[in-house]
């Protein structure tokens, strides 16, 4: 893969957790840097229906109630994030789109233009991983662009200290 020439448009990836949370302050603050755009994107994967021989999956449009309620909390999120910010982007823009997610986040980095992509991993492994699959690995494998995966370390009880 070819390091693009300049970093001018700069896709991150948010699912309100805490790695993503991270990646969109480094997103912000590398575009901030490189005067670069960025584009903040929220997929809404749909809910789905198992039934005795099939998995459905419901149908979900912006007309809808909790489209517009995530499109709301995406855009506080990203607001919230913009006041703590050392860098600001040289323009911002925020999308919420319905689908695989994966699939979703190439689909609009390749149409977007995106020369880097920056998103938060969970760092599962074993059977969770295998079960809940990785957002961020599918877009590491298959990306056009780059992708700089950001982990935040989860607690685990040994890592606390008893007082």
């Amino acid at each position: 893969m070819r390091l693009p020439a300049a970093i001018n448009r700069i896709l991150v990836p948010i699912d309100f957790s805490p790695s993503a949370r991270a990646a969109l302050e480094y997103g912000t603050f590398l575009a901030g840097k490189f005067t670069a755009e960025v584009e903040v994107l929220h997929v809404w994967e749909p809910p789905g229906y198992v039934g005795p021989d099939a998995l459905a999956l419901l149908p979900v449009g912006s007309g809808q109630p909790g489209w517009e309620q995530t499109r709301i909390e995406v855009q506080r999120e990203v607001e919230h994030q913009l006041i703590r910010a050392a860098a600001r982007p040289r323009s911002l823009s925020v999308r919420v789109e319905s689908g695989e997610p994966s699939d979703t986040i190439l689909r609009i980095a390749r149409d977007g233009g995106t020369d880097l992509i920056v998103m938060g991993t969970h760092g599962r492994t074993g059977l969770s991983r295998l079960l809940i699959g990785s957002v961020a690995e599918a877009v590491l494998r298959r990306s056009a662009c780059p992708v700089l995966t950001i982990r935040v370390p989860t607690k685990t009880p040994r890592d606390t200290v008893p007082l």
